[in-house]
């Protein structure tokens, strides 16, 4: 099959069934996620850039035995007794655990459809794929980091064991079956980015369909639901305005050749193709540019601080809202929201309380604030891969907070891969994709460090709730308990607002205006200069949230910043006219002078 594919890129397509079928096969092979790549075989031409290197050596018998006692130490409880990652905690995560038995994985700097690179030798940075995944974890999965928990040495013999025992469909060092065709990333020049690099790489990602699966603001909503992995499991594509979740990005998520080795290698397992074989190095590094600079900045465009522990952007837990002079904008592109500074929460599953969220895909939101002398409005953007609005009411009452007694239930706790999360992660039923935010009504009197409860509060301090949901719903609810019923507030309903609701390319914009100071002792009374407990809440519709069943952020602090005072403009600027005058009369003095004249 290598000798009628060279041949018949010359020819084109226009051959004979046979060698189109030749074609087609070939292509599964290059862009497949198992399998030798055709390329790297003998007697295949290698893509630019990559360069074929040595099987490397087994590992001793010591240690492959010494990291058989590591794995089933540390191991075991995701990726399973025979590492087909069927473990005992493989049923409640999404992505699954991997399996090993295949020999499929997915950070590599080898071709498409071959083994990652490892050597119980060297754990060299770029040359021990495996080594760095052990380390480093993957993020936006539940593979965590094991560097300071697990000795070098360790890491290097629990992976001993792990390719030579649990790998059992291929084997690292069968030099009949295997070829290691490395991508030389040291040694490729990369293209700097700019503006003219990143429009080429905007168009090519259209012209390689990459939107048919990221979308067309790259947010990973073109195809949510239909993708799978080689296990069959459901498989979303990753969001490129959240870099800190690519996988082998951790602690370096804004590193440009992270994403450059991505589309050149391809991610095994998984729908995402290597595209060594259809761009050039150039055409590759254009995409990186353009992909990079999507991933979220701050207000100057600097990358995002990332916190060392979480991996994920530091988190400042105060909301400032900004003064304004007169009416506050419905337009989020207008200079005042512009000019006004965002915040980034981060949410986890509500795991406290049936039913419980094992599974988020909803990982934060940002959030802006502006007020002025009668309401304060909030601006809430976050990633949705899709709009999410029930196709019929539900058959709770809006009030209702213990909703698993009509089927919301928690992920099935399930042992096997068809009663998986996994498994089931797309057949949920479909509720409204829906945003809450919280305040402890008298907030003034709780003794510091006193908090209320985070989850819709307690019988002591209560807590004003407003809830918004995707079929266009705004209530405001009054909250004593994580397990009490809310108290609907129609009087307060009549004076908050949905000022934009809109699901655009796999992101929602809301924003939502509440009075400043309300009429009722139910009503949170806003303060300028103090700071006010927040808590966040996010559904995601097609994630089957409702009720509890909802992603939560910790407690945030809502802070409206004093107005700055006239004076602060005016004395500057009468002290800058005295100056100038006074140096003026100094110069013209000396000058007279100089001249004989006194002044």
């Amino acid at each position: 099959m290598n000798d009628a594919r060279l041949p018949m890129r010359k020819q084109g397509l226009k051959g004979t069934p046979t060698l189109v079928l030749l074609a087609a096969v070939g292509f599964v092979m290059v862009s497949g996620s198992a399998g030798v790549s055709t390329f790297a075989q003998e007697g295949g031409g290698l893509p630019e850039g990559f360069k074929r290197v040595e099987l490397p050596p087994e590992p001793p018998a010591e240690m492959i035995e010494a990291g058989k006692r590591v794995y089933f130490t540390k191991c075991v409880w995701c990726h399973g007794v025979d590492g087909a990652g069927d473990g005992p905690a493989a049923d409640r995560l999404w992505p699954r655990p991997r399996n090993f038995n295949q020999g499929t994985f997915k950070i590599r700097h080898t071709a498409s459809g071959e083994l990652p690179l490892f050597d119980y030798r060297k754990p060299i940075k770029g040359q021990n794929d495996l080594f760095e995944t052990v380390t480093h974890g993957l993020t936006g999965s539940a593979m965590p980091p094991w560097e300071g928990i697990l000795t070098e040495e360790q890491r290097l013999q629990v992976l001993s064991f792990v390719t030579t025992q649990l790998v059992k469909d291929r084997k690292f060092t069968d030099k009949d079956t295997e070829t290691l065709t490395v991508l030389q990333l040291d040694s490729i020049k990369p293209i700097p980015p700019s503006k003219e690099s990143i429009e080429k790489g905007a168009q090519l990602v259209v012209d390689k369909k990459c939107i048919e699966c990221h979308g067309v603001e790259g947010r990973g909503d073109g195809n949510a639901f239909n993708l799978k992995d080689d296990w069959g499991f459901p498989i979303q594509p990753a969001d490129w305005h959240k870099c800190w979740n690519f996988r082998g990005s951790r602690q370096d998520p804004y590193n440009v050749k992270n994403i450059f080795r991505t589309f050149s290698t391809g991610i095994n397992g998984t729908p995402m193709p290597s595209f060594a074989d259809n761009t050039t190095i150039e055409e590759r590094w254009h995409i990186a540019n353009f992909v990079n600079s999507l991933c979220e900045r701050d207000q100057d465009g600097n990358p995002l601080p990332i916190d060392p522990l979480t991996d994920k952007p530091k988190i400042n837990f105060v909301i400032p809202s900004g003064p304004v002079e007169g009416e506050i904008s419905d337009d989020p592109e207008s200079e005042m929201w512009k000019k006004q500074v965002r915040r980034y929460v981060a949410l986890g599953g509500q795991i406290t309380h049936k039913p419980r969220n094992f599974v988020t895909r909803i990982d934060d939101v940002w959030v802006k604030s502006l007020y002025n002398d009668k309401e304060i409005v909030f601006l809430f953007q976050w990633d949705d891969r899709s709009k999410s609005v029930a196709a019929e009411p539900p058959p709770w009452q809006p009030t209702e907070v213990n909703v698993e007694q009509y089927g919301v239930l928690e992920q099935p706790p399930k042992t096997g891969e068809a009663g998986s999360i996994a498994a089931n992660q797309n057949k949920y039923t479909v509720y409204n994709d829906a945003l809450a935010f919280q305040f402890p009504i008298k907030w003034q009197e709780i003794p510091p460090p006193f908090k209320p409860r985070y989850l819709w509060g307690d019988q002591k301090f209560a807590v004003d709730i407003i809830k918004w949901e995707a079929d266009g719903s705004l209530r405001a609810f009054k909250g004593t308990g994580w397990d009490q019923d809310f108290e609907e507030r129609d009087d307060f309903e009549e004076k908050i607002k949905v000022r934009k609701a809109e699901w655009k390319n796999g992101q929602w914009t809301l924003m939502v205006s509440r009075p400043l100071k309300g009429d009722y002792e139910e009503d949170t009374q806003f303060d300028v200069g103090k700071y006010i407990p927040t808590v966040f809440f996010v559904w995601d519709g097609h994630n089957g949230d409702a009720g509890r069943k909802m992603s939560v952020s910790a407690f945030y602090y809502t802070f409206l910043e004093p107005p700055i005072p006239k004076e602060v403009y005016i004395y500057p600027t009468l002290i800058a006219v005295g100056i100038v005058i006074l140096e003026g009369w100094v110069l013209a003095r000396r000058a007279n002078k100089r001249k004989g004249k006194t002044i």
